[in-house]
């Protein structure tokens, strides 16, 4: 059944698995059990409706207004949307890209590059493309239209009773800003569900909004491959690609798609956004430039991901008169972490290889947290000890290993301790007495108190220093009794 507490459970764990740590997901968490039967009911006695959105903007690439569903309201969306894919997923053609098990990004890119070489008959025939777009297109989108398409296909009755719910549910009837609401204002009215005309819009951020979106282009999909009967055509959301040897024939076909738009789906073409081109000079589409050899990244694309860099390091480095302090926040690395790996994913897809070197060389400060392999691809965390390490040797022996050049300020206690025979000459250095015997085995030690003094002293003798803390804070649950780095000194 579709509204059973199996199928309701299900869904659930599919939800959750990107939106665990959030809030809301956490407070669904706490009475998972209650939360679905109640849910079960509400569904089963068609009392269930839509709950408050959060609404929000985001400014890059460009400002924009996104509204995010509860959680409760993110599984109700799970079913309906595993119902409907079954229906849908053997009617859509095979090129279409956006939010489909399978399909993505990096397939639609590697698919129009395939496109390219046939058209052109690998190099050998001249080509042209032609890129549309739909204008304000989630905001334009007819729910009458929309739910008499998913209305067509539905025999379940629990599930067209639920698909009405969505379509028709209205976001801005009940929301709470969180951000900066001042942005709200910045947007054109033909940009904001605030704005849309009765029954005419879809927010951006749901699950079924993005999979009601490929059902109402999927007409247009339909007549262009099979009325147009253009071989080679992809899209991704409202942005599609057309390529033919022939621009008069181009030209015919965007004329046709035009009035088709306009007709059956009461949408326009964006004209400012429109390209008709030869394939030589390259197609700007899904933030690659493809050309039949070799693909590059879109400069917009590394200038964000510049920024974001630039944007890290200003939290994480502190210049100090003769040295600097490169910070190591578990939180905020994290973070890093997983910008750096999704713009390496995406840039592995082109032909980067001098982009990702040049990443190491501009911003120097990412090498004192991270290790990447000679193809500049996988990217190695330098602050997390493994936690086959968990006696406090191992993990002494793993900082020096991976900081061999530096002193090693390791806490264990009221004490930073050394434990290598090596340690002798920078002890005698310092002063430091040897240890008694201990169950550590540690040679000599330096009292927390003392070692701020410490450290200055040895950043004057020219070396570089690792303060390791006592533990973890606990953000990881495997990582609760590892030491993670406090902070690394080098002198400039």
């Amino acid at each position: 059944m579709l509204f059973s507490f199996e199928n309701l459970h299900r869904q659930y764990l599919a939800c959750r698995r990107n939106k665990r740590n959030t809030l809301n997901a956490l407070r669904f968490e706490a009475q998972q059990e209650q939360n679905l039967l109640d849910l079960r009911d509400a569904l089963q006695s068609r009392s269930y409706r839509p709950g408050r959105s959060v609404c929000f903007f985001v400014e890059m690439p460009k400002l924009r207004e996104i509204f995010a569903a509860d959680f409760r309201d993110r599984v109700v969306h799970h079913v309906l949307v595993n119902y409907l894919e079954r229906i849908w997923e053997p009617i859509f053609i095979h090129d279409s890209y956006a939010c489909r098990q399978g399909k993505g990004i990096h397939a639609g890119v590697q698919r129009l590059r395939q496109f390219i070489r046939q058209v052109t008959a690998n190099g050998s025939r001249r080509a042209w493309y032609l890129q549309l777009d739909v204008r304000n297109f989630f905001m334009s989108i007819d729910k009458d239209i929309l739910y008499g398409l998913l209305k067509a296909k539905i025999v379940d009755c629990d599930a067209l009773w639920l698909t009405k719910v969505l379509v028709y549910h209205d976001c801005t009837a009940d929301y709470i800003i969180k951000g900066d609401a001042k942005l709200r204002h910045l947007l054109p009215a033909h940009k904001t569900l605030f704005g849309a005309a009765k029954n005419k819009g879809l927010p951006i951020g749901n699950l079924n909004s993005q999979f009601f979106a490929n059902v109402y282009l999927n007409e247009l999909d339909q007549f262009v491959k099979h009325q147009l009967k253009c071989r080679y055509y992809l899209r991704y959301c409202d942005d599609f690609v057309l390529l033919s040897t022939e621009p008069e024939q181009l030209m015919a076909w965007r004329e046709q798609i035009r009035q088709f738009l306009a007709q059956r789906l009461r949408l326009n073409l964006n004209d400012q956004r429109e390209r008709l081109r030869p394939v030589s000079d390259g197609i700007d589409f899904l933030g690659y430039i493809l050309r039949r050899d070799y693909a590059l990244v879109r400069r917009r694309v590394v200038h964000n991901l510049h920024q974001r860099l630039r944007a890290f390091e200003r939290m994480l480095v502190i210049e100090q008169p003769g040295y600097s302090v490169y910070r190591f926040d578990e939180v905020l690395l994290d973070r890093c972490w997983a910008v750096l790996v999704s713009y390496l994913g995406h840039f592995r897809q082109a032909d980067s290889f001098g982009l990702r070197q040049s990443l190491w060389a501009e911003f120097g400060f990412l090498a004192q947290y991270f290790a990447i392999d000679d193809s500049y691809q996988k990217l190695t965390p330098l602050y997390l000890v493994p936690s086959r390490f968990a006696c406090v040797r191992q993990q002494y022996d793993w900082f020096r290993r991976q900081f061999a050049n530096d002193v090693v300020l390791f806490q264990v206690g009221c004490f930073y301790e050394f434990y290598h025979s090596q340690d002798q000459q920078l002890a005698q250095r310092l002063g430091l007495k040897r240890l008694a015997d201990n169950r550590r085995r540690a040679l000599y030690g330096v009292p927390v108190d003392q070692s701020l003094g410490l450290g200055r002293r040895l950043v004057q003798d020219k070396s570089s220093i690792l303060w390791v803390c006592e533990q973890s804070n606990g953000i990881r649950d495997d990582h609760l009794k590892l030491r993670v780095p406090h902070a690394r000194w080098v002198r400039n």
